[in-house]
């Protein structure tokens, strides 16, 4: 077989039937991929086929620019891809890397153009209105990455340009736990009416639907710092998953928001699938919701519908609101229990963890409650903020009394 360079089809001779074959694969304007073929007896009257093919320009993928590659990509992709994965390439594509790159031909993307690009979106301002993090901007990367890769497959270019580029440095995550007289402060808070008011400038009624939103986020609130979960697992449980005679939870899901809207997906890793032991308080406490969820469902069983059992849920009974707690919740609670400034959900994690190791916890206990993929994952992440552990380990041999 005598093979021409890619985009420019392969040439070979069919022994069977005397003639000679050349062969094109090309990605299509439905998003799809095609195959060219033509025939002729002879090598020479076979390339004054391609060369009169070319000149018509039936097809000319060789000029075709990086927004029309990138949307044909997407669309070939979609069916193949989980949604959030969708999304995730969407979301730079959308926002970043085609208002920026679009109009370049793919063929004349080189690694250096690349990574200025990556280099000059280093503190540039994102959509949401904060500096692009080394995280977002290695995103972009990646999803260049992806898509130009598909593009080598394809025979659109010969390299993959964003292949040797490098990904940026990420800066050292500031990690914020809660001591334990901010804990009491946050579920003290957390347990009444006031801290709605906060900043709220018109009056406020709370009606049983509200009620039963504050409610619902306290013993949230108080279940995530008994348990370290994800903010997905923590509002993707449902009643099948705790056994209040074990004294246990099985977390196996996630509450996922995608383009599609809200649903329950799949955990990450098969070590995020985990069960977590939980004490009697927190039992009670999760009883306590359970009573108040039910009398509530009984009493608007007209508009409550939870048909798929979860612990928390909206109003309504379905999969809550990431936008509205935030908003309307978090943000005021965390004011008016004179938290940290930007402590996020996600740092009841660290504060379940960091709690649990300046007790004196195992941490690989630790990291299995959390569902990292290994123990040096959890002491990355919190032994700077556990200045105490070799003491402890010093007080633990001294009690052995071995000396």
């Amino acid at each position: 077989m005598v093979r021409r360079a890619k985009g420019e089809g392969s040439i070979r001779y069919d022994n069977r039937h005397d003639r000679y074959i050349w062969r094109l694969k090309f990605l299509g304007e439905d998003g799809l991929k095609h195959e060219k073929y033509l025939t002729a007896k002879t090598k020479k009257g076979l390339q004054e086929k391609i060369k009169e093919y070319q000149s018509k320009k039936e097809i000319n993928i060789s000029d075709i620019k990086l927004f029309e590659w990138s949307r044909n990509w997407l669309i070939v992709i979609k069916p193949t891809i989980k949604i959030s994965t969708y999304d995730y390439y969407d979301m730079f594509l959308r926002n970043y890397i085609n208002p920026n790159l679009g109009e370049k031909k793919v063929k004349d993307l080189t690694p250096i153009m690349l990574q200025e690009f990556f280099n000059q979106m280093v503190g540039e301002i994102g959509k949401k209105g904060r500096p692009l993090s080394a995280t977002t901007i290695n995103g972009m990367r990646r999803t260049l990455k992806t898509c130009l890769e598909y593009a080598v497959k394809n025979g659109v270019i010969r390299m993959n340009p964003a292949a040797t580029t490098k990904p940026l440095k990420k800066a050292d995550k500031k990690v914020i736990a809660l001591s334990k007289k901010q804990v009491i402060a946050l579920l003290s808070t957390a347990s009444k009416a006031d801290y709605i008011y906060t900043d709220v400038k018109q009056d406020f009624i709370e009606d049983e639907g509200k009620k039963y939103l504050r409610k619902c986020y306290y013993y949230a609130i108080a279940l995530d710092i008994a348990t370290g979960l994800r903010i997905g697992e923590l509002f993707g449980l449902t009643w099948d998953d705790v056994d209040f005679d074990k004294f246990n939870i099985m977390v196996r899901r996630n509450l996922q928001h995608r383009s599609n809207g809200r649903e329950l997906g799949t955990l990450k890793t098969i070590r995020s699938q985990r069960l977590i032991q939980i004490d009697e308080k927190t039992i009670n406490l999760l009883k306590e919701w359970r009573e108040y969820q039910n009398r509530y469902a009984k009493q608007y069983h007209s508009i409550f519908d939870n048909d798929i059992n979860l612990v928390f849920t909206n109003s309504w009974g379905k999969m809550y609101n990431h936008t509205n707690f935030y908003r309307r919740y978090w943000r005021k609670l965390v004011k008016a229990a004179g938290l940290p400034e930007g402590f996020n959900f996600h740092g009841l994690r660290h504060t379940h963890a960091t709690l649990l190791l300046l007790a004196g916890e195992n941490i690989k206990a630790v990291s299995e409650r959390l569902g990292h993929s290994s123990v040096s994952t959890t002491l990355n992440i919190y032994y700077n903020l556990v200045p105490n552990l070799q003491k402890h380990a010093a007080d633990t041999f001294a009690k052995l009394d071995l000396l």
